[in-house]
């Protein structure tokens, strides 16, 4: 992803015959000056002047060529100018570059891509807010990987209603055929959990709420679990429900569970015994873990849903990760939007069988979005515009790294091998060595001629066979090439 010079290669063979050249003109200009040589070199071999004369034609004409005044001037990107007509060899070297990097970015309307798509084969799934003439809106669209992004289908309506716009990010089930997402931003009602038919985007089902569903459904076997958070007053006071988890049978559409949980718009994790683990944001300020067995399981069984429930500092609306034994949290007293005035994060780890606390790492903001694991380091993209490893033994700061000065990193952090990638929110991807912490390269990812608010670039990337898959505020969903990709 580093910035690279291509020189057209007829310059490269240029400048390396150019010695050869000098050594031939100055043999000509010797025999030029000496008048019987000449007429020998005539006598004997006539074709060689004629050849020679030819030569210095031509590199006359050459000469006249490069160095006439251009009569009208090309503004190249970076302000140089160039003759009219000439090729733009720095434009040149970008397509090369960037080939089998493509961008979707629907002409006829403005689109922000605030989650992370789901890569699936060779299918990429995007689900993004376009601002309508109605407002803000759903768009839901699934995109050929092989073709530079051609679109298979997309679609902004749910039966006879048009899409809420999304922040959760879609989730495909592992015999790729469906897709389950939560509608809804901060302040929108009844939304629903949707599902749909990855080959045809045909709406299979919807669970409906009154909330929104701002939470990133999990997918285990037959289930989706997602949390539907509150809609609060400006001082985060939940105006009516406060919140709850909802378990759907991904099959039917039969809702399994409801859970109240106090605005749990965190991205749960599933582990291998079924066991949820999600966050529990303003006015809850926890972490639960939950069984997914169906009611009438549990009361069998005579268990409760509820396995255990730890108190944190701060909401703890970050995404859930599972690394062994532990779980572990972001919180938080920021959010996405509003920087508190006095804000502080944390990390914690918790005991995945009992919650019991292992540490907890105290930060200067919110951790808003998925933290990543890298060899005994926890990766923590912090609300001050940081990116903070930690131990995972003892919650110590290992290093840290502003991506793009104190613009906040709300995406989550993801590896591909010992490569990390992070995205500020004014729009910048950035690529990390995950042992040090060094920016190894950086490129910016909206829309340059239109950088939008410069705040909202939120979307997690993902990295698949090499190619990073992330959406922006004001430049469509785009693929770059990693430095996995092959290419």
């Amino acid at each position: 992803m580093e910035v690279l010079s291509v020189v057209p290669v007829f310059m490269s063979a240029g400048a390396a015959l150019l010695p050869t050249i000098l050594v031939g003109l100055t043999s000509v200009g010797a025999v030029l000056l000496k008048p019987r040589e000449l007429l020998r070199v005539c006598r004997e071999k006539p074709r060689v002047p004629l050849i020679t004369l030819a030569v210095i034609a031509t590199l006359g004409i050459s000469t006249w060529w490069f160095l006439r005044p251009a009569p009208v001037q090309a503004a190249t990107r970076g302000g140089a100018m160039r003759p009219a007509g000439a090729p733009d060899w720095a434009d040149v070297a970008r397509k090369i570059i960037h080939k089998g990097e493509w961008q979707y970015k629907p002409a006829d309307s403005q689109v922000m891509f605030l989650s992370s798509p789901a890569v699936a084969g060779n299918r990429v799934y995007a689900a993004g807010v376009q601002i309508s003439a109605a407002g803000y809106i759903g768009l839901l669209a699934c995109l050929d990987a092989s073709s530079q992004g051609a679109v298979i289908w997309q679609r902004n309506d749910a039966g006879d209603d048009l899409l809420h716009p999304f922040f959760s990010s879609p989730a495909v089930t592992k015999d790729g055929k469906y897709l389950v997402v939560g509608e809804g931003l901060h302040e929108d009602h009844d939304c629903s959990l949707l599902c749909f038919d990855t080959a045809t985007g045909e709406l299979r089902w919807r669970a409906k709420t009154p909330l929104h569903i701002e939470s990133s459904p999990a997918i285990f076997g037959d289930m989706a679990v997602a949390g539907a958070g509150a809609i609060e007053d400006a001082s985060h006071r939940a105006t009516g429900d406060p919140g709850f988890v909802i378990a759907v049978r991904i099959s039917d559409g039969t809702v399994l569970w409801r859970q109240p949980v106090n605005d749990p718009e965190s991205s749960p994790a599933i582990d291998e015994q079924g066991i949820v683990y999600i966050g529990s944001g303003f006015n809850g300020n926890a972490v639960v873990a939950l069984r997914s067995e169906s009611d009438e399981e549990l009361r069998a069984k005579n268990l409760g849903r509820v396995l255990w429930r730890t108190p944190v500092t701060f909401p703890a609306t970050g995404a859930i990760t599972l690394v062994g034994d532990l779980v572990i949290a972001g919180a938080g007293n920021s959010d996405y939007v509003y920087a508190d005035p006095h804000p502080q994060g944390v990390v914690v780890a918790l005991d995945r069988k009992t919650g019991q606390p292992r540490w907890q790492a105290k930060l200067d903001d919110a951790v808003l979005g998925a933290i990543a694991y890298h060899d005994g380091k926890l990766i923590c993209p912090v609300r001050t515009g940081e990116v903070v490893a930690l131990n995972i033994a003892d919650g110590k700061v290992l290093w840290h790294t502003p991506i793009s000065g104190h613009a906040p990193v709300l995406a989550g952090c993801v590896l591909d091998g010992a490569d990390l990638y992070a995205v500020s929110s004014d729009g910048y991807l950035a690529r990390l060595d995950a042992t040090t912490g060094k920016i190894l390269a950086k490129r910016y990812i909206n829309d340059e001629a239109n950088p939008g608010k410069g705040t909202m670039t939120m979307s997690t990337p993902r990295v698949i066979g090499g190619r990073v898959f992330v959406g922006t505020e004001t430049g469509g969903l785009r693929c770059v090439l990693g430095t996995r990709s092959g290419e």
